[in-house]
C-alpha cells in the first residue's frame, strides 16, 4: 500500500506548500519540498517497476505514513492556535517536530537512492509457462448448459478460424468448463489436433511456445501413430514459432489457452495460428473481461455465472459422498446451509467439500464447520483469489482494498465511492472524478468487482463485492495496516488509518481507543449523539460518513476538523455558519436519500459562508436546501466555487446572472421547486456551459406554463424533468440540444395530447423515458432520433401504439413497455415480430408492471 501512501503525502504537502509564503519558513520549506521530490521518484519507481518495491514496500508506506502524520498534525496545531500565537509560543515540541521530519526525509531519501540502483542494477526475474496436466475433471453441477454452449460453438458450421473466451473471476470454473468441452468425445472426434497448455500469471514467451509445439506434436502422434520430426530438434535452434504453424496447417485444430493474464500472451501467437476455413477453434480463459473482448475479434464472451443453492448443494453432495452415497437425513439441512454459504463459487464448494470429507459425519462436526465455513473456505481459496490483487497496478490496489469498508452485500453506489477515493489521496493529476470511474471499469474487467446495475448511459451505476472476495480484501487491508472493518474495529484501532464499523458493531464508549494516526470513519450503524461527539476527538480526521445518529444536534466539535475532506451525515440538521472552518472540504452529503416533501421547512437553507469555501467539489443536500444568492454586503466577499461539479438538490434556485457566474464548472445540477413563482430566471442556466447533467422536480404549484421556458445549456448530456407540464409544442428547447443522450421525462413532465417533432432534433439521443403522461399521438420519423438504443414507455394510458418509424431506427435494441397498457403491449409485440422478420435477433422487449 505504498503507492497510496505516497500520493496521499504529496496531497498533504501540496495543501501546505500552497498556503502563503509567511506559512513556512526556509528550512521547513527545504525539509518539505525534499520529501515531496523523493516521493515522487518513489511513485514512479512503483508504476515503472513494481515487482522492485516488494521488499521494501511496507517501510515505504510506514515512512509516508509517518511524514503525511508530522505534517497534518503541524497544519492542525497551526489551525488551532492561530499562525501567530503558533510563532509566539514555539519552542521544545517544534525542535522535536523537525528533527522527526529530517530522519524521515533521510530514510525515504535512501529508500530512492536504493530503488534506482536496483533499476540500473537487476534484470527481470526470468519467469515461466506450464503445461496444463490432464487428468480427473473436478465436476461442477450447472454448467451443463455451459457446456452445450460451447460444443455449439466448437462443433458449428462457420469454418473461419474462431476465438470463444471464457471470461469470469478466480475459482469460479472457468477452466472446468474448458475442460469439459475439450474432453467431450463428440469434441476430441471432431478436431484432428487437441491440445490444453497454460499460459498462468508467470508469462514467457518462449517457454509457452516450446510447451505449444510439444503439446502439438503429442497430439499428432496420438492421432498418426506416428513420431514427428521436429520432436527431437526442437531446443537445437529450430523456429519454434514457425513449427506451430507448420504443424498446425491444413489440420482442423482445437487449442485451449488456459488462465492467460495479459494481452501479450495473445499478441505473441496469434500470426501462428492458420485459417485454413476448415472450422478450427481456439478457447480462451481469463479473468480479466478486457483481455477477452480484445482477442474475441467480435465473437460474443462467454461470461460465467454463480451457481444457485439448489447447484451448489448438489455439488457438496457429489463431492463429499463419492460412492454414490445418499446424504445421511440429519446432516441434509446443515449441508444445505454450507453449501448456500458457499456464494454460488464452485472453488468454494469444492474446498469445503474436501474439509467435510476428513470430519465425522455427524450433525455437531457438521455444524461446527457451519460455523467457520467462510473462514475455512477463504483459508485455502484466498491463494487464488489473492492472484488477482497481486496482478493488480500499484494504483488500482487501495481502491480496490477500500470496497471492503462496506458492509457485507451492501450495494455501492459509484458516484459516492469515487468521491471517497479522491477525499482518501488514491488518485493524482487532473480531472480526479473522470480517472476514478476508469478506475472502477478496471476492476470490473478484473472480475474482481460485481456490477450491480447499470445507469441509462451504458456506465455503472452501483457494484459491490462477492463475500469470499470481500473477506481477502479484509484480511488484505489489516495486513497493510490499510483497513480495519468488524465489530470490534474500534477496539483494535492500533496504527490503522481506516476505520469501518458495521450495522452490527460493538461501539459502546468504553470500549474505545481513540488513535490520532486515524484519518477515515465510517459508521454504518445509528449512533447517539455523545458518541458522534466522542467520533471528533480523532483530530486528523479526512473522511467522516455517519448515516444515522439518534440526535440530530452537530457537536460544534465537528467544525474544528480542520483536515476534514469528506463529510457525509445521513440526516438532515441545521447547517450552521462554522461550516466555513473545514477549509479542506470537498464533499459534504447531507440528509437521508427521501423523497422530497412539500413540507419541507423553508428555513432550512445554506448559510452564505458556503460561498467560501473554494475546495468544494460536491454539495449533496437529499432533504433540498435553500442556497441563497451571494451578496458582499453580507460579509467577506464571496468565492466562485470553482471546484464545485455536483449540486444537489436547491430549493427554490434563482437562477440570477450573478450565482450561475459562481458556478464556474458545475458538471451535475438538481434543483426542486414547489411554489408557481415566476422570478425563477431558468432561461440563465445556458450559462452553466460545464453542466452536464440536470435534473429538475417541479410538485405542488410549480408548472412552466405562464413563466419564461428555460434555457438549457448546450453542454447538456442527460436532462430529468419530473412534473412541471411543460407543453409538448415546447420540446423543441430540449430537442435542439446538440449533445443530449439521455432524457428522462416523469410524473406529467410535459403536458398536451399530442408530440409532434422536427427535423434535426434528438440527434445524439440513445436512451428516452417516458413515465406517467397523459400523451396521445405521438408523430415523429426514425430521422428525428436517428441514434436512440433504449426506449421506455411506462404510465402512458392514452397512448395507444408506438410509431412505426421508431421501428426503422437502425440503432434501436431495446423497447420496455407496461404490461397494463394492453394496446401499447400489442403495438411493442408487433414491432417485435418486425425486428425478428429482419433478421434482427439483438433487439429486445421488456414489460413492466410497477409503480415507480
Amino acid at each position: 500500500m505504498a503507492y497510496a501512501a505516497l500520493v496521499s503525502l504529496n496531497q498533504a504537502i501540496d495543501m501546505i506548500l500552497n498556503r502563503d509564503k509567511y506559512f513556512l519558513y526556509a528550512g521547513e520549506r527545504e525539509k518539505i519540498t525534499s520529501i515531496r521530490q523523493h516521493a515522487n521518484d518513489l511513485i514512479s519507481r512503483l508504476e515503472n517497476f513494481p515487482e522492485r518495491a516488494n521488499r521494501v514496500e511496507t517501510k515505504i508506506r510506514d515512512l509516508a505514513n509517518e511524514a503525511e502524520y508530522l505534517i497534518d498534525e503541524f497544519m492542525w496545531e497551526r489551525f488551532r492556535k492561530g499562525w501567530f500565537f503558533f510563532w509566539l509560543l514555539k519552542g521544545m515540541s517544534t525542535v522535536i517536530y523537525e528533527l522527526k521530519l529530517k530522519r524521515v526525509r533521510d530514510e525515504i531519501c535512501s529508500i530512492a537512492v536504493n530503488m534506482m540502483d536496483d533499476q540500473l542494477s537487476d534484470t527481470p526475474a526470468a519467469s515461466s509457462s506450464r503445461l496444463a496436466a490432464r487428468g480427473k475433471n473436478d465436476a461442477v453441477m450447472g454448467l451443463d448448459d455451459d457446456v452445450l454452449e460451447i460444443k455449439r460453438r466448437l462443433c458449428g458450421k462457420s469454418s473461419k478460424l474462431e476465438i470463444i473466451p471464457i471470461v469470469g473471476m478466480g475459482g469460479i470454473g472457468k477452466t472446468t468448463l474448458a475442460r469439459k468441452a475439450y474432453d467431450d468425445p463428440s469434441t476430441m472426434d471432431y478436431f484432428d489436433i487437441h491440445v490444453f497448455v497454460q499460459v498462468s500469471q508467470d508469462y514467457s514467451e518462449k517457454e509457452f511456445l516450446t510447451n505449444l509445439l510439444a503439446s502439438i506434436e503429442y497430439s499428432i502422434e496420438q492421432m498418426s501413430g506416428q513420431k514427428c520430426e521436429s520432436g527431437s530438434r526442437r531446443y537445437l535452434g529450430t523456429d519454434v514459432r514457425t513449427e506451430v504453424h507448420k504443424s498446425l496447417k491444413g489440420r482442423r485444430y482445437l487449442i485451449v489457452m488456459d488462465d492467460v493474464w495479459s494481452t501479450k500472451a495473445w499478441d505473441d501467437v496469434r500470426c501462428i495460428f492458420p485459417d485454413d476455413n476448415n472450422g478450427s477453434r481456439i478457447i480462451l480463459t481469463t479473468r480479466l473481461s478486457d483481455i477477452a473482448a480484445d482477442v474475441s475479434s467480435g465473437s460474443p464472451l462467454h461470461q460465467m455465472k454463480f451457481m444457485d443453492e439448489y447447484h451448489s448443494w448438489n455439488l457438496l453432495k457429489q463431492k463429499v459422498f463419492v460412492n454414490g452415497e445418499d446424504c445421511p437425513p440429519e446432516l441434509e439441512d446443515t449441508g444445505k446451509a454450507i453449501a448456500r454459504d458457499c456464494s454460488g463459487l464452485p472453488l468454494a464448494v469444492v474446498l469445503v467439500a474436501g474439509i467435510l470429507s476428513t470430519v465425522d459425519r455427524t450433525r455437531a462436526s457438521w455444524e461446527e464447520i457451519a460455523k467457520k465455513v467462510n473462514t475455512v473456505a477463504d483459508g485455502q481459496i484466498d491463494e487464488i483469489l489473492s492472484l488477482s490483487y497481486k496482478h493488480l497496478p500499484h494504483h488500482l490496489r487501495p481502491c480496490f482494498l477500500f470496497m471492503a469498508a462496506f458492509p457485507e452485500d451492501h450495494t455501492v453506489r459509484v458516484s459516492r465511492l469515487i468521491k471517497l477515493w479522491v477525499a482518501e489521496g488514491f488518485l493524482k493529476g487532473q480531472s480526479l472524478e473522470e480517472k476514478a470511474e476508469e478506475y472502477v471499469e478496471d476492476l470490473v474487467k478484473k472480475s474482481l468487482v460485481l456490477v450491480t446495475s447499470w445507469k441509462s448511459n451504458g456506465k455503472i451505476k452501483s457494484c459491490s463485492l462477492h463475500d469470499l472476495v470481500r473477506n481477502m480484501c479484509i484480511r488484505k487491508g489489516r495486513e497493510e495496516k490499510f483497513l480495519l472493518t468488524d465489530r470490534y474495529a474500534l477496539i483494535n484501532a492500533t496504527a490503522h488509518r481506516r476505520i469501518s464499523v458495521g450495522h452490527n458493531a460493538d461501539v459502546t464508549r468504553t470500549s474505545l481507543v481513540c488513535r490520532p494516526t486515524t484519518h477515515t470513519i465510517l459508521c454504518f450503524r445509528t449512533l447517539g449523539q455523545s458518541f458522534l461527539a466522542f467520533l471528533l476527538r480523532f483530530g486528523l480526521l479526512r473522511v467522516l460518513s455517519v448515516m444515522r445518529c439518534k440526535n440530530m444536534f452537530i457537536p460544534h466539535q465537528l467544525f474544528e476538523l480542520y483536515h476534514l475532506k469528506y463529510l457525509a451525515l445521513g440526516f438532515t440538521f441545521v447547517i450552521p455558519s462554522a461550516i466555513s472552518n473545514l477549509h479542506n472540504l470537498q464533499t459534504l452529503i447531507i440528509g437521508p436519500k427521501v423523497r422530497f416533501s412539500e413540507q419541507a421547512p423553508l428555513s432550512a437553507y445554506l448559510p452564505p459562508e458556503i460561498w467560501r469555501m473554494p475546495q468544494l467539489r460536491h454539495l449533496v443536500c437529499y432533504d433540498s436546501f435553500m442556497l441563497l444568492d451571494p451578496n458582499p454586503a453580507d460579509g467577506p466577499t464571496p468565492l466562485p466555487l470553482e471546484n464545485l461539479q455536483t449540486l444537489l438538490f436547491v430549493r427554490s434556485f434563482g437562477c440570477s446572472k450573478r450565482i450561475v457566474q459562481m458556478l464556474p464548472n458545475l458538471k451535475k445540477m438538481g434543483l426542486v421547486y414547489f411554489e408557481h413563482m415566476v422570478h425563477h430566471l431558468l432561461h440563465n442556466l445556458e450559462d452553466l456551459h460545464q453542466l452536464e447533467k440536470l435534473k429538475i422536480i417541479a410538485q405542488g404549484l410549480f408548472c412552466w406554463e405562464g413563466r419564461i421556458n428555460p434555457v438549457f445549456p448546450s453542454s447538456l448530456k442527460k436532462l430529468t424533468l419530473d412534473g412541471g407540464r411543460l407543453p409538448w409544442k415546447d420540446m423543441s428547447i430540449v430537442g435542439g440540444l446538440p449533445n443530449l443522450q439521455v432524457l428522462k421525462l416523469y410524473n406529467g413532465a410535459c403536458d398536451g395530447d399530442t408530440w409532434e417533432t422536427a427535423d434535426g432534433e434528438f440527434q445524439q439521443l440513445q436512451y428516452l423515458l417516458i413515465w406517467g403522461s397523459n400523451l396521445k399521438d405521438w408523430n415523429t420519423e426514425s430521422d428525428h432520433f436517428p441514434k436512440l438504443k433504449r426506449l421506455v414507455l411506462n404510465r402512458c394510458w392514452n397512448l395507444t401504439a408506438i410509431p412505426n418509424s421508431i421501428g426503422d431506427i437502425s440503432t434501436l435494441e431495446m423497447v420496455t413497455v407496461d404490461a397494463q397498457n394492453q394496446s401499447l403491449m400489442n403495438s411493442a409485440l408487433e414491432m417485435l415480430k418486425e425486428q425478428r422478420d429482419y433478421g434482427n435477433d439483438e433487439f429486445q422487449l421488456y414489460s413492466i408492471n410497477r409503480r415507480r
